[in-house]
This record gives C-alpha cells, structure tokens and sequence, in this order.
C-alpha cells in the first residue's frame, strides 16, 4: 500500500531536478552590490522612534519610519566622511538603536572603512553585510522511493493524543510562506514581507513553505501529510527571498534578519525557527540575546556543510540546533539534536508536495516538538527543553532522532511511548 501511495505521489509532487544552470548576471552583479554593502548602528532611544514611529503595534505597517533628525544628521556627516552612499534603515527599538545600510564604493576597501567606523564614538556598531542561506536540497533522482517514515519514527500520532501545538504560537523566519496552500490554510495568523530589495513573486516561496508544512499541515483534513504540531498559529516573516524562482534555495542579509527578528520580539511567540546558516553576525547576535531574556525559544538549523565559518546562527550558545538523524555531527553542546531530515515529504506553493533533504527540515521537525511541549508545560526555556528531547531520543543503528511522544510523556507525566523499531526510517 505504501509503495502504491508513493506511486501515486509521483504523479501529484512537485518535480526536484538539479541540473548546471548557468549563474544569472543579474545575480551576479547584485551579489557583487551586496558584497559592498555594510550595517551601521546609531544609538536612537526608543522613546524617540515612539515618537516617530506610532503605536508599537503599527510601527511596521508602513514605510515612513526613518531617524532623529540627530541621527540622520549623524548618518549623512559619516557617509560624506567616508565617501559612502545611504541605502535604507530602520529602527530597532529593542536594542534602542537605528540601523543603516550603507554601500561602500568600488576601489574602498571595506574591511578598512568598517575598522574606522568601529572607531568612530558616534558609530555603535559597524559590520558587513552578511549573507545567510537556508539548510535544505531538493531530492532529485528516485521519485518511487518509500514516504519517508518521520512520523512514525517520532510516534506523532501518539504524541497527539497529548498535545497538538494549540495556544502555542510560531515565528517562521524565513522565505515566504504559501498561506493558501490546502495543508496550511488557517494556520497563518499573520504574514510580514520584511525584505525590500526583492520582490514577492507570488504566494509563497519553496523554503518557507517546506519548514512550515512540516510544523504546522493540517490534520483529518483528508488531504497530503500531518504537521508535527497542527493545531500550532503561524507568524510568516518573510526575511529571505528565493535565488531563483520556483526553487527551493533561499538567502537571507543581516539586515532583513534583524528586521524580522525585531517584528517578532513585538509578536512575543513562544518559539522562533531560524532553519538558516551564515557566518557570524554581531547585530544578530544582540537580538537573539534580546529575544531569548523574553522567554522564547529559538531553534536553528545546524550548517549543512559543517563549516565553521557559516556556523551562524546555531553556534550561539542559547539556541537549539537540529541535524540529521543519519549525519552525527562534531559538537559537544547540550543544546544539539537530532531530527529527520532525509527525504522528508513536505508541501510547497501552490498545492504542491516533494520530498526534500537538509538540516532545515530537522530545524522544523525540532520546533514542532518544542511546540508540543510548550503546550503541555508553557514556562519551558531551552535548557530544560534540551535536556527532555536529548534524554527522549530514540537510537538505532546509526541513526539517531528526537521523539515526540516520548517527550511529550515525560512532560505530561503519562505512561512512556514504546521504542520504534529498530528499522524505522528516517
């Protein structure tokens, strides 16, 4: 019977190919502005962006929001001093600060011109301008392969007979999500498109969808897959955008990242998805810092190619990070946990299903089992959550994966779920 739903599927997935595309040069020459690009911070207390912005619960809604009139004075004395061109900003209210970006021009060094900006007392943070990507592939070369078999191997059926996510709400930070796709519809609460240099194209974008359908898709709803946690509401904060149309690679800047995470420290979720990977970021840093003294927990993607330069921002050292269950990984943190994410059917735009790979999708799976557990026991923080899903896992030979039903008793107090068997897929 699996094998004749699998069948079936081929017919209905979305179709995942990897071919030699050769590189846009429009992509290219706007990888080539971005790599001159840099963040600049000013201190601007919050009490004056109140009053320039409006109510905190408006202050997004529109495009108006600029600096003081000091700050902008600040602004534009250093970007005459440096020969640099203003872009766009935006006030960041949580760490009382006005963040800028700014283009370097060609024959500056911008490494030399960030070192004197950190140097300036008037500048309180001076950074690149980095870049981030998401943790997933598409699969590409067996379409009849089986369903892949997550949800048996975390018992989700039977972790829902103790909780479903209901009350417990999500910020997925990512790509844009596909609110009308049929395994999604009314789980998206609110959606934000916080990226302004590329335009949405059309609903939802791959990424985004993926992460969010593996959370949240609906369940007895006689169509495609379950969530991990159904009964979840989803903020969609569109920080990332697609690298091509239609594809499921997507990239993030630190600057649409910071925005989003602030529009989320003003939603107060009670978990944050960040199923992306870049190298450090200091401004982001100081956010997460922000949003994790909140009480919300952060879960993050573990860097699919394992470099430690792009370990961001999983290396920070209060957020949860997810990998495959089949890939062990070198980290000694009690914060790291093993997820599926190999072949894992999950929904894409515009009604769509594929089986897709990488540490995102563990990053999904993970969050969805905090939210399971949020709900049972809502004044959990990462490092009591850690510690149940690490004590929970189920083992068999050489994998590894999170267990929701196992954890979700622990927390409830309920009989423990039986171990899967030893040839489960994940």
């Amino acid at each position: 019977m699996r094998h004749a739903i699998a069948a079936l599927l081929v017919l209905i997935v979305t179709a995942c190919a990897t071919t030699s595309v050769p590189r846009d040069p429009a992509a290219a020459a706007a990888d080539s502005v971005a790599a001159r690009q840099i963040l600049v911070t000013v201190r601007q207390p919050a009490a004056v962006t109140a009053g320039l912005t409006g109510a905190p619960n408006q202050r997004y809604l529109q495009r108006r929001y600029g600096p003081s009139p000091s700050v902008d004075r600040v602004l534009t004395q250093l970007a005459r001093e440096h020969d640099l061109r203003r872009i766009e900003g935006w006030p960041i209210q949580s760490l009382d600060v006005y963040c800028e970006v700014l283009t370097v021009p060609e024959g500056r060094d911008v490494a030399e011109v960030i070192a004197t900006l950190r140097r300036d007392p008037r500048v309180d943070l001076a950074q690149p301008m980095n870049r981030f990507s998401t943790q997933a592939a598409a699969r590409y070369d067996d379409p009849y392969l089986d369903l892949q078999g997550a949800a048996t191997t975390m018992e989700l059926e039977r972790a829902h007979e103790l909780a479903t996510g209901r009350g417990v709400s999500i910020a997925i930070i990512d790509s844009a999500i596909d609110a009308d796709h049929p395994d999604l519809r009314g789980r998206v609460r609110l959606a934000r498109n916080l990226v302004t240099e590329h335009p949405q194209t059309r609903g939802g974008e791959v990424h985004g969808t993926a992460v969010a359908g593996i959370i949240a898709s609906a369940v007895n709803n006689h169509v495609g897959i379950i969530g991990v946690a159904p009964d979840v509401s989803i903020a969609a904060l569109r920080a990332c955008w697609a690298v091509v149309d239609d594809g499921l690679a997507a990239e993030c800047s630190s600057f649409s990242l910071a925005r989003a995470l602030e529009f989320a420290l003003g939603l107060q979720p009670s978990v944050i998805n960040l199923s992306l990977a870049g190298p450090e970021d200091p401004l982001l840093a100081r956010l997460l810092d922000r949003v994790i003294d909140q009480g919300i927990v952060v879960v993050t993607a573990y860097p699919t190619t394992g470099a430690s330069s792009l370990a961001f921002p999983s290396s920070h050292p209060r957020v949860l990070r997810a990998h495959s269950s089949v890939t062990p990984v070198n980290s000694d943190s009690p914060y790291t946990l093993a997820a599926p994410a190999d072949d894992v059917l999950t929904t894409t735009p515009g009604s769509g299903y594929a089986f897709l790979s990488g540490n995102s999708l563990a990053a999904a799976h993970a969050t969805g089992v905090v939210a399971l557990l949020k709900e049972r026991q809502p004044d959990l923080d990462a490092e009591r959550i850690a510690a149940i899903l690490t004590a929970t896992t189920s083992y068999s030979p050489g994998r590894a994966s999170i267990n929701a039903c196992r954890a979700v008793a622990r927390v409830a107090g309920t009989a423990p779920c039986a171990s899967p068997p030893d040839d489960a897929e994940f």
